[in-house]
């Protein structure tokens, strides 16, 4: 996709305010003392300034006075009264004769247009401070500059132009705005040799060692700090709704609001979803397929989302196992104990349901690219839950942990495709007005 570009001009602060006052700000750095005879002077392009390219336009005054130091810091507040001074560079008043100063203002745009006009263009002034015995001479030069001109003579072997970028642009955009690009240090790539491949490449066994791969990869992503903080946080809040009156007030309100409705009969007959004896042979079917019609993009993708379930069944399923026990808790109506936990009293703390129940919905969520279609599923991987609720068989916090088991998996499988399936990036220099900048495409 080609990323439109638009011409936005450069903008300082005050802008509308030094607009107007433009035409004051080149005569001010002449007339910052009171005591000043003007000796105008007519506007002097230099040899290679004239044309559409750039335009110079010259006023020259004479500051009295026997303090030069003072007649320069004079200068240059006049100047910055006006405009942002970007580099002021002091007269060498030891020297004979005494050394000029010099003072530049910042690039800015000029007044304000009726409409957008190509091609845009800035201006600035400069300020050459010149002492002599009586005082110093004063020389306001105001520098006007056009971008985009090809018609104006330039460095030979190619054409530079510059735009303002207001969105974000791909290495299409970024070609066409700069030619040539700069020759890059090999010394600084890092770029992987023609023959690399992947560590199962080798194998007796190709297909079956990436399975292994891909599961350690898996297993590794899933018990790295950051998960294992969330996975924390997320059994926290658990703990927070099973130990506290929040899961037996949420079960009675379900179980008259939702139970005895048609969304109730619904979530009722999701509960079979949720059965590994039923889905996981489909999920090893899949991947069957998957294998079997590789190459095929029908066959990839059913292939893919039977290998992404397997592997977040295999990753997710001990430790879920192990939490039902730490946890402790009941199911509704058990014991007196309820949602609470109590370390290896039962094995219902954590829903098996509705964990296993998210998992095609979840691994399907992540292959698919649309928002709408993401949301979807993400929504459908909560009714087995909501199922386990109506059918009085497990508390909101006990489905909320069995949901979440399942999307930690689907975060760590969805890890290591993106580690194993790799990322280009390309960063391409790109030039915006007296500014730089870079473009960056990154591919997966």
């Amino acid at each position: 996709m080609r990323d439109s570009m638009r011409n936005s001009r450069l903008r300082v602060p005050d802008r509308e305010q030094r607009r107007s006052r433009w035409p004051a700000v080149v005569a001010a750095a002449s007339l910052v003392c009171c005591a000043i005879t003007a000796v105008p002077s007519a506007a002097e392009p230099s040899a290679g300034e004239t044309g559409a390219q750039a335009a110079t336009e010259s006023r020259r005054s004479f500051l009295a006075g026997a303090d030069g130091t003072a007649l320069w810091r004079a200068a240059v507040a006049g100047v910055a009264a006006d405009l942002p001074v970007a580099r002021a560079v002091p007269p060498d008043f030891l020297r004979s004769p005494p050394a000029a100063g010099l003072i530049e203002s910042a690039w800015i745009e000029p007044a304000a247009q009726t409409a957008p006009a190509w091609p845009p263009s800035r201006q600035r002034v400069v300020v050459r401070f010149l002492p002599v015995a009586s005082g110093a001479w004063v020389e306001s030069i105001e520098e006007r500059q056009t971008f985009g001109d090809t018609t104006s003579p330039g460095p030979e072997g190619g054409v530079l132009a510059a735009a303002w970028e207001s969105e974000p642009v791909t290495i299409w955009s970024a070609s066409t705005v700069v030619e040539p690009l700069p020759p890059i240090d090999r010394h600084l790539l890092v770029v992987p040799s023609a023959g690399d491949a992947p560590p199962w490449a080798g194998s007796r066994f190709p297909r079956l060692s990436r399975a292994g791969y891909r599961i350690a990869g898996d297993y590794r992503a899933f018990y790295s700090c950051e998960s294992l903080v969330c996975l924390t946080a997320a059994f926290g809040a658990g703990a927070l709704m099973a130990n506290t009156g929040f899961d037996t007030t949420m079960q009675n309100a379900w179980q008259r609001g939702v139970e005895p409705t048609g969304l109730g009969t619904f979530f009722s007959g999701c509960k079979d979803i949720g059965e590994g004896r039923y889905v996981l042979p489909i999920f090893g079917v899949a991947a069957a397929t998957g294998l079997v019609f590789e190459g095929n993009p029908a066959g990839d993708s059913v292939g893919e989302w039977g290998s992404r379930s397997l592997r977040m069944f295999v990753v997710g399923a001990p430790p879920l196992y192990v939490m039902q026990w730490v946890t402790g808790a009941s199911r509704p109506g058990e014991g007196s104990a309820g949602s609470q936990w109590h370390l290896l009293n039962d094995n219902n703390g954590v829903s098996g349901h509705a964990f296993v129940g998210a998992i095609p919905f979840l691994a399907a969520a992540d292959m698919v690219e649309s928002p709408l279609a993401k949301g979807a599923l993400y929504v459908c991987s909560t009714f087995v839950g909501f199922s386990r609720m109506t059918d009085d068989a497990h508390y909101p916090s006990q489905v909320f942990l069995g949901w979440y088991m399942a999307w930690a998996s689907a975060r760590a499988v969805s890890s290591t495709e993106l580690r194993l399936a790799g990322v280009d990036v390309r960063i391409v220099p790109l030039p915006a007005a007296d500014l730089g900048g870079a473009a960056i495409d990154a591919r997966w």
